[in-house]
């Protein structure tokens, strides 16, 4: 590409150009150099519940085909027929042993070989080779603690290197109980008029939003409370990856350790419950860490808080389609997961309150990055710049409740990416 890529982001990350959010062109290289090489989410192995299920999701704008084969084993293979290329299921998701091509009806069983191909003998004189046209799998498939990632790139590194330090706290509400977690309720799915990076780089660190744009959320001395989250800090495990964190201190009562958002008397009742199992399964210091939000590069997001897990998927330079998920604790009771989904309903997804706020800043951030004259200018994300610091049993380098030192990671981790495939 004819774009000088270092010169988008300075060197501290601490500006970084509008152009990233508008131009085709860099659009275009993420398409083939992050989302084309970097681990990207699929899904829950939840949604596979037995043989014979599958559903659609994406990596990048590439439409894949997620299945559990006869055998248990799961498989991804691109959603397109060898054929002439017809996306071969168009269901979102369900149970099948084998997809026929909606087009010219060739077939292909769960595990991705091509069974059937009408006028084998009459039309291709049976010389068609079937071995030779099966399905493309992903380079590479993989899952850690019931989430599901690919990547197209034969020589990426594993999916455990890959999440670094990441997986230290992404265990935070994946591994809180024996059973894991499962994801309840279907996926909200909708479009915004924003470049994927707006929510991927909001929910990397950003608290500093909070008491203002949802600030109709809270009272006025809370709203105005300084600082908004006094316990709250963000972790930033290695550049690109991010997560805030409440960090309850270890003469705090327990109820201190169940997350905000989730503090109504069934909820709380089952979060002091489980504590303890919390404390065996990750230690007395790390359960008492109650995660927020987070993002893995380049968009994988949560927000423990309130029981969701999300992708933006990009659809052009102006565009993202949002996926969200709402995740349990496998082991929790019917009534426990029906108030966890509750409360995600009224604050994220596209009927939350939440989540509408973060739509318009992410919508309005794109727009101005289309414009002839605003383009030309840089975000600023200096907060907190040089005031970071480690602390001892917590992976990574830590700033304030309020800080930038995530977004400055996830930008580095963008050049870094977007150069090394160049």
């Amino acid at each position: 590409m004819g774009i000088d890529l270092a010169s988008l982001v300075a060197p501290d990350a601490s500006r970084v150009q509008r152009q990233l959010f508008s131009d085709p062109e860099i659009y275009e290289a993420e398409m083939e150099r992050i989302f084309g090489r970097c681990w990207l989410f699929l899904g829950h192995e939840s949604q596979l519940p037995e043989p014979g299920s599958f559903f659609t999701s994406y990596m990048g704008e590439e439409s894949v085909l997620v299945t559990r084969d006869r055998k248990g084993v799961i498989h991804a293979f691109l959603n397109s027929c060898r054929h002439r290329g017809t996306r071969i299921c168009r269901a979102d998701a369900g149970q099948a042993w084998s997809f026929t091509c909606p087009y010219h009806a060739w077939t292909y069983a769960c595990d991705g070989r091509l069974t059937g191909v009408p006028g084998q003998k009459t039309v291709y004189f049976d010389e068609i080779d079937k071995s030779e046209l099966g399905l493309v799998p992903v380079a590479q498939l993989d899952a850690y603690k019931g989430l599901l990632f690919a990547t197209f790139d034969p020589d990426a590194v594993s999916l455990p290197a890959y999440l670094g330090n990441m997986a230290f706290y992404l265990d935070l509400f994946l591994d809180r109980r024996e059973g894991g977690t499962e994801v309840i309720g279907g996926i909200h799915k909708w479009t915004a008029e924003a470049n994927w990076k707006a929510p991927a780089e909001n929910q990397v660190g950003d608290n500093y939003h909070v008491a203002h744009s949802h600030g109709s959320n809270f009272d006025d001395e809370r709203r105005l409370q300084d600082p908004f989250f006094p316990t709250a800090r963000q972790f930033n495990p290695e550049p690109g990856n991010g997560i805030g964190i409440f960090i309850v201190p270890e003469d705090a009562p327990d109820w201190e350790r169940v997350p905000i958002g989730q503090e109504n008397p069934i909820l709380r009742e089952y979060y002091l419950s489980t504590l303890k199992e919390f404390d065996l399964r990750l230690g007395p210091r790390r359960s008492r860490l109650v995660p927020i939000h987070g993002t893995a590069f380049p968009n994988f997001s949560i927000l423990p808080i309130i029981g969701t897990i999300r992708i933006a998927h990009p659809r052009g330079p102006g565009c993202s389609e949002i996926w969200s998920w709402c995740f349990v604790d496998r082991d929790a009771p019917d009534e426990v997961k029906r108030e966890v989904r509750l409360g995600y309903l009224r604050t994220f997804g596209p009927s939350g309150t939440f989540e509408q706020d973060d739509g318009e800043n992410w919508e309005t951030i794109t727009r101005a990055a289309r414009g002839p004259q605003s383009r030309k200018l840089t975000f600023d994300l200096s907060m907190g710049l040089g005031h970071e610091i480690t602390l001892d049993g917590l992976p990574g380098r830590m700033g304030e409740w309020a800080s930038e030192i995530n977004q400055r990671g996830y930008y580095r981790r963008w050049v870094s990416e977007m150069e090394a495939a160049g």
